[in-house]
């Protein structure tokens, strides 16, 4: 049968260059879905020709994505104190590391895939050419049988001088000796060949898409983390620029009856429990800003917890809720967002605790859109109130936490107070650290977070 296998090889080389044709015109917005049928072997030249397709539209979209990264980090390079010019870069990089991770997901999960499904078709192949081998030797038995009959070699002498499949089949056709049942069989054993070789090839597509991939990946990779260290740079900026038009917009009148809903009532006239002390209010993670600075300079009024989206957030002591409002998402921080109350805080929580008889107020900013309290509730040391996120001008997932040292005031006239102006600063403003209670400054005044958390 030499020149029969000869002819598998044949047709082996012609469907090769078969499958090098123009690419298709494909819909491949649907990247989940054309991934999943790219990363399996195809049964058919329009589906080849359709990956091969889906490919290219890869690559354009990888391109499309560097240019972007390229024209950011551009701008981030002439970057000016222009905090305007700041918040539009922010929200361009927020939207291209969502593309970025988005297209890092998609290839881990194609990878993944791919290989599974190579382990799949290489077990399909030896099946495949097990079946072929075992019909080759039953065609070339049955033929050695019908030419025994004769007494000549005749039969076989001119199959197997075909120059070719077909013309091993066009010589059999005429051959009255070789039966329709055997002509039948020898088109299954074509069909069958050429089923090997597509999977063959589709085998070979896959260890090549699969290395691809892998190679796209390590440079993705190394595109976020170029991504995140200019980012990095324009949060520097960006914090040593922010402190006067936070302190502009937090200071601002608010309009009471926009947030009435979300602020307790004077008619709350419970106690609180005095506690021994605070504990730590956020159940994982770690410090990312300190009070009174940011690491880079510019003036920072809290402490920045960061921690991943969900991490549970705690009373850091026994109290009650003065405020509690998640008016956006978990995920829908970036610079210059001021959504929320106070401004730019996201979702946020105020609450009021009594630690060794003395009342304080503490503020979270930036939470996810999970609350668990509402205001006027009374909570206990430790409970849940709500999981951290990234909201409003949040350069990325974290809790702010400041602390207020209210001193001898009462629990009554604090409600009082707060239900009237929904004041998260105490009167103790946005625009400096004068008002701290370290400056000397009487209470009213700001208390350093770290030094109850540590």
């Amino acid at each position: 049968m030499r020149k029969y296998k000869f002819c598998a090889g044949f047709l082996s080389l012609a469907m090769a260059c078969s499958l090098i044709m123009p690419v298709s015109a494909e819909d491949y917005s649907d990247t989940e879905a054309w991934y999943a049928k790219c990363s399996q072997a195809q049964t058919s030249q329009a589906g080849v020709k359709a990956c091969q397709g889906f490919q290219e539209y890869q690559k354009n979209r990888k391109q499309s994505l560097q240019n972007s990264i390229e024209a950011y980090t551009s701008s981030i390079a002439s970057l000016q104190s222009d905090t305007t010019k700041m918040e539009q870069l922010a929200k361009e990089q927020k939207e291209l590391v969502s593309n970025l991770q988005t297209q890092i997901s998609e290839k881990e999960k194609s990878i993944e895939l791919i290989e599974n499904n190579i382990k799949e078709l290489e077990e399909k192949i030896q099946a495949k050419q097990a079946e072929i081998d075992a019909w080759n030797e039953q065609i070339e038995n049955r033929m050695k049988n019908e030419q025994t009959t004769i007494g000549t070699n005749m039969i076989i002498d001119l199959i197997m001088g075909s120059d070719s499949l077909s013309d091993m089949l066009r010589r059999i056709s005429g051959v009255e000796r070789i039966t329709e049942d055997d002509q039948s069989q020898i088109k299954k054993l074509n069909k069958l060949k050429k089923e090997l070789v597509l999977q063959q090839d589709e085998q070979k597509r896959l260890d090549e898409d699969a290395k691809s991939q892998k190679a796209e990946l390590e440079s993705q990779k190394q595109q976020a983390s170029e991504l995140e260290e200019s980012y990095n740079k324009l949060v520097e900026e960006y914090q040593k620029k922010i402190t006067e038009l936070e302190a502009q917009k937090r200071s601002a009148q608010v309009d009471m009856n926009s947030i009435r809903d979300f602020v307790i009532s004077t008619n709350f006239s419970g106690s609180i429990e005095s506690v021994s002390g605070f504990i730590h209010p956020i159940q994982g993670g770690s410090k990312s800003a300190g009070t009174w600075a940011y690491p880079g300079g510019g003036m920072h009024l809290g402490l920045d917890w960061a921690a991943p989206i969900g991490t549970t957030v705690v009373a850091p002591a026994s109290g009650v809720i003065l405020y509690a409002a998640a008016p956006v998402g978990s995920n829908s921080g970036y610079l210059g967002n001021w959504s929320g109350y106070p401004y730019g805080g996201g979702n946020t929580i105020e609450m009021l605790c009594n630690v060794n008889d003395t009342l304080y107020a503490v503020s979270f900013c930036h939470l996810s859109q999970t609350i668990y309290v509402s205001a006027g509730q009374s909570v206990s040391q430790g409970q849940a109130i709500a999981l951290s996120g990234n909201s409003g001008n949040s350069s990325g997932p974290h809790t702010h936490v400041e602390v207020y040292n209210l001193g001898s005031m009462s629990v009554s006239d604090a409600v009082a107070r707060f239900s009237a102006s929904a004041d998260f600063a105490w009167g103790t403003g946005w625009s400096g650290t004068g008002t701290s209670c370290e400056a000397g400054k009487a209470a009213p005044c700001r208390e350093r977070p770290e030094k109850f958390f540590s």
